[in-house]
């Protein structure tokens, strides 16, 4: 699991606020990033709510209950006021994740990218990334057909300066 983009303005989705948490207006979050500690040097986030309306909050504080987060804004008191927030998105900038290996690429990298053989002939484009428990897959777009691309390096080379992904030739994967 990463950090997810969920539209092309790149703010990218680092949690979901979950149920209030207390009486002074804290509400648990489900993270959907597999980088917690991003959430110690957090000042300011876009929340969106489940309308996709988007306002800029101040965070007070995000602590840790055991394996669990919640977060405080600024000006959110009650767990009322926490209630409406409930199913919201924590947004943050593009720029702003969490700076991976090299090598390991966010979701919202690699959707778009096209996808080539190593000639340069198109295959298709990558319209989504499947985590599976052996390895990642690609979903590839290849003209209106979905193709199944194991993200696996001695099978492919993601190239994200010229937006691609190389597919070495290897019998019977296309």
């Amino acid at each position: 699991m990463s950090e997810e983009s969920t539209d092309s303005e790149a703010l990218i989705a680092i949690a979901r606020v979950l149920k209030p948490r207390g009486l002074h207006g804290e509400a648990f979050l489900n993270p959907l990033t597999d980088f917690p500690e991003r959430f110690d040097d957090l000042k300011t986030v876009t929340v969106e709510d489940t309308q996709g309306d988007r306002t800029t909050r101040r965070v007070e504080r995000i602590r840790a209950y055991g394996s669990r987060y919640a977060v405080k804004f600024k000006g959110i008191n009650n767990p009322d006021a926490a209630k409406r927030i409930r199913g919201s998105l924590l947004l943050v900038r593009a720029d702003e994740v969490h700076p991976l290996p090299e090598g390991n690429y966010y979701v919202f990298e690699l959707v778009g990218l096209k996808v080539v053989t190593e000639a340069g002939e198109q295959i298709g484009e990558v319209v989504d990334v499947l985590s599976l428990p052996g390895n990642d897959v690609y979903v590839v777009d290849r003209d209106g057909e979905e193709l199944l691309l194991p993200a696996v390096k001695d099978l492919i080379t993601v190239d994200l300066e010229s937006e691609q992904v190389v597919v070495k030739d290897f019998e019977g994967l296309l």
